[in-house]
């Protein structure tokens, strides 16, 4: 083989080696921009993580809280699930019991609601010791400022004595004549001890998130 064919050779060698380097490093780059279909919870390869409401990011809500004052543990609770449709309703549950002695008497509650709900009338029942028994009744509350209260003069007893406890249950639909921004609201409880200051937790943590737009 004479020397120019050779070179010719070699040269045709050499340009096929550059073209499939070339056409190797295209296709990893190509592999390397495509999204990747199973990184659910990337921005750049597939869908964002499911979001139960812009605030919470699909986070769980605390649905309870308790806190203590001298003998007395004052629980609130959502009932059911705190994860609202903007057309439905939820219920709060407020009990208070003696932790030890001595007996109480709670002359009010109040529930502390977000501006967001509004009373279902004839909701609210309490639920204390009466005539021997635990009784459920219900109440007419009064609505001032964001809480709805009910108030007895003589009191409820409370009492660690045979686990007597007095309980406040009201529900509140999602107001449809506004707008709100946000879709996670806290809520709170007040209560009146005979013989004691009157004391509140305006925020306990018990929180309610709401699913869906808001307003009418």
């Amino acid at each position: 083989m004479s020397r120019p064919t050779m070179s010719r050779l070699v040269s045709a060698v050499a340009a096929s080696a550059l073209l499939a380097s070339g056409a190797l490093a295209l296709g990893a780059g190509a592999a390397s921009a495509a999204p990747n279909l199973f990184d659910f919870g990337s921005t750049a390869g597939g869908p964002a993580q499911l979001d139960l409401g812009s605030s919470s990011n699909g986070q769980e809500l605390p649905a309870s809280a308790t806190v203590t004052t001298d003998n007395l543990a004052v629980t609130k609770a959502v009932v059911g699930s705190n994860k609202i449709a903007t057309t439905g309703q939820v219920t709060y549950r407020t009990t208070i019991a003696a932790t030890g002695g001595p007996d109480r008497l709670i002359n009010k509650i109040a529930d502390i609601f977000p501006f967001a709900l509004s009373y279902v009338s004839g909701s609210a029942t309490v639920t204390s010791w009466q005539d021997g028994q635990m009784k459920t009744e219900g109440v007419v509350p009064a609505e001032a400022n964001g809480r709805l209260a009910v108030s007895k003069d003589v009191g409820w007893v409370v009492s660690a004595t045979g686990n007597k406890t007095v309980t406040f249950e009201v529900t509140y639909r999602v107001r449809t004549d506004i707008s709100f921004d946000i879709d996670v609201f806290d809520s709170g409880t007040a209560i009146e001890v005979s013989g004691q200051a009157a004391q509140e937790w305006p925020d306990m943590g018990v929180k309610i998130g709401l699913l869906g737009p808001s307003g009418s």
